[in-house]
C-alpha cells in the first residue's frame, strides 16, 4: 500500500446496524488525490443520483488526509462530505481540534456510512469493531453537555487504545434544520452546508472515534525536518 494511506475503508449500515471492511487498492488514492480525493471518489460512485439529500440512501462519508498524524502544520483536520441538505449539491465541511487525530487513529482511510437507524445511537467506531449504543436519552441535549455524556459513556478503558474522540449534534440537527453542524472539541465545527442535519437524518446523536492506528509515513526524518 502506498506511503500515507491505511488501504482500508470502513462501511456502515445504519439500518441493518453491520459493518464491513474492505480493502483499497493503490490506484484510487493515486487518482484521486488525499481525503477529499478519496472521498468525493466514494460519494460519486456509491450515491445514487438524484437522491434526497435527508433519504437513507445519500452516503455520509468521513475521511483524514495522507498527512494526517503526522508534524506537518495543518494536518489536524477531518473532512465530512455528503450531499448538502442546504444546497442540494456536493457537500465539504472540514473542522480541527483534537478529534482528528482520534478519526485518524482508528485505520481507516474512509468511513462512509449509509441507511437511517430506527432510533437514535451513538456509533464507537474502532480498530477492530463498530458498536451501536441506544441514545434515547442523549438525544436532545446540547452539544457540549452531549459530547461529555458520550466521551464519559462509550470510551473503552484499555489504555492501548489512545484518546477518544466525539463529533456530535445537538437539536438543530436533530430536527432536520438544513444548515445544523457537527461539532467536536465543544467549539470546533464542521459548520458548512448542513452535515450535522445528515447525521440527525441518520438518527446518529454522535460518532466516538478511539483507536491507536498510525499511517506509515515515507522519509519520517525529512518530514520532521520540514516540520
Amino acid at each position: 500500500m502506498m506511503h500515507g494511506f491505511y488501504g482500508s475503508i470502513l462501511k456502515i449500515d445504519m439500518t441493518k446496524q453491520t459493518h464491513v471492511t474492505e480493502s483499497m487498492d493503490d490506484d484510487i488514492p493515486a487518482a484521486y488525490l488525499g481525503g477529499k480525493g478519496l472521498a468525493s471518489y466514494l460519494l460519486y460512485n456509491l450515491n445514487p443520483p438524484g437522491i434526497d439529500p435527508l433519504d437513507p440512501a445519500n452516503c455520509l462519508i468521513f475521511a483524514t488526509g495522507p498527512a494526517a498524524g503526522s508534524s506537518i502544520w495543518g494536518s489536524c483536520r477531518y473532512g465530512m462530505f455528503t450531499k448538502s441538505p442546504q444546497t442540494g449539491f456536493y457537500s465539504e465541511s472540514y473542522s480541527g481540534g483534537k478529534v482528528p487525530e482520534a478519526v485518524d487513529r482508528v485505520g481507516f482511510d474512509a468511513i462512509v456510512i449509509q441507511g437511517k437507524s430506527r432510533e437514535p445511537v451513538v456509533l464507537g467506531i474502532f480498530p477492530d469493531r463498530v458498536v451501536f449504543h441506544p441514545a434515547d436519552d442523549i438525544w436532545g441535549m446540547e452539544t457540549y453537555q452531549a459530547e461529555d455524556e458520550v466521551k464519559s459513556r462509550f470510551s473503552e478503558t484499555d489504555t492501548g487504545l489512545g484518546k477518544p474522540g466525539a463529533v456530535v449534534i445537538g437539536p438543530a440537527g436533530e430536527n432536520l434544520v438544513r444548515f445544523a453542524v457537527a461539532e467536536n472539541d465543544y467549539w470546533r465545527s464542521a459548520g458548512r452546508t448542513g452535515v450535522g442535519t445528515v447525521m440527525g437524518a441518520k438518527n446518529a446523536k454522535a460518532i466516538l472515534f478511539q483507536g491507536a492506528c498510525k499511517r506509515p509515513v515515507f522519509a519520517q526524518e525529512k518530514v520532521k525536518k520540514m516540520a
